[in-house]
């Protein structure tokens, strides 16, 4: 008989083949089984008393939202709803009313009423963050806008590109603008305007901070008339001492970012990374509401 090199026959290497397909066999036979039998000793559980119920979640008051690039007003985030905008938006602020939002859009800022046709232009907007401005150009800037408190005005910022080391944040050109919106018509309020945040007063004064030669920081009023300081530099202004005339009920009108940043940490409202989740958890306290 022929054995091969390993020194064992072909008739016993064909026997040890079989056992071993034969083991395998027999082993997955065996799971098969159990399996099997599991699975009919498994018994799903039943929901009891289960209706799938629709319903529509809306608000007590209309609001504006976007689907995409489409800016839209409802009382319930609705796709069909009208699209009152169209565009990308970079920047938007809703008036105290909630009836009108200034928007930044296409290079652009404009009013948004509640109808398609209630849109109106305020002029070109532009970024101060730009690393190559285009020298001598004017423009609105597309944020640091505010609504007065009656919702009949929105203040913007003009202000024009030049020379300067870094991003002209306190701009020699700045000026403070309104815009009327009964009339349609632009009024010029202050000039110059070195400052990139302001707030109304109760007698419909302005309060803004403003560099010195020095390098500090400088409360100033604007009482329609004259600008005057209040307190020193770099001071810590208490409300009671913003106004002589009386005390005073200072209105400003948080953008999304100052929202969050300034105004829901007071309220302990936190959005917190769920790092193993890889989402933010919104917690109130010390509870989480959508985790």
């Amino acid at each position: 008989m022929l054995r091969p090199s390993g020194g064992l026959s072909m008739t016993a290497r064909s026997y040890r083949i079989t056992l071993a397909v034969c083991v395998t066999a027999l082993a997955v036979g065996v799971l098969t089984i159990c399996v099997r039998y599991l699975q009919s000793q498994f018994k799903s559980s039943d929901i009891v008393d289960f209706h799938a119920t629709n319903f529509v979640a809306k608000a007590e008051t209309p609001f504006f939202y976007s689907i995409g690039d489409d800016l839209k007003r409802s009382d319930e985030i609705d796709p069909q709803a009208p699209t009152l905008l169209h565009g990308p938006i970079t920047d938007f602020l809703v008036s105290p009313d909630s009836m009108k939002m200034a928007v930044v859009v296409d290079h652009q800022l404009v009013i948004v009423g509640t109808k398609i046709s209630e849109v109106r232009k305020v002029g070109p907007a532009d970024s101060i963050y730009r690393d190559r401005p285009p020298i001598g150009l004017h423009f609105i800037r597309d944020d640091n806008f505010q609504w007065s408190k009656d919702s009949k005005y929105l203040y913007f910022i003009k202000d024009e590109f030049y020379h300067s080391n870094g991003s002209q944040l306190f701009s020699e050109k700045g000026q403070l603008w309104r815009y009327d919106l009964l009339s349609g018509s632009i009024q010029l309020i202050l000039q110059p305007f070195p400052a990139f945040n302001y707030f109304f007063g109760r007698e419909g004064g302005i309060y803004f901070s403003a560099p010195t030669y020095e390098g500090d920081m400088q409360l100033e009023y604007f009482d329609g008339k004259d600008v005057k300081h209040v307190g020193p530099p770099n001071g810590v202004i208490q409300l009671d001492h913003l106004a002589a005339s009386g005390p005073e009920a200072p209105f400003f009108s948080f953008s999304i970012i100052d929202y969050q940043h300034s105004v829901l940490p007071v309220k302990h409202v936190t959005l917190n990374i769920n790092r193993e989740r890889k989402i933010e958890d919104l917690e109130i306290g010390d509870r989480v509401y959508l985790p």
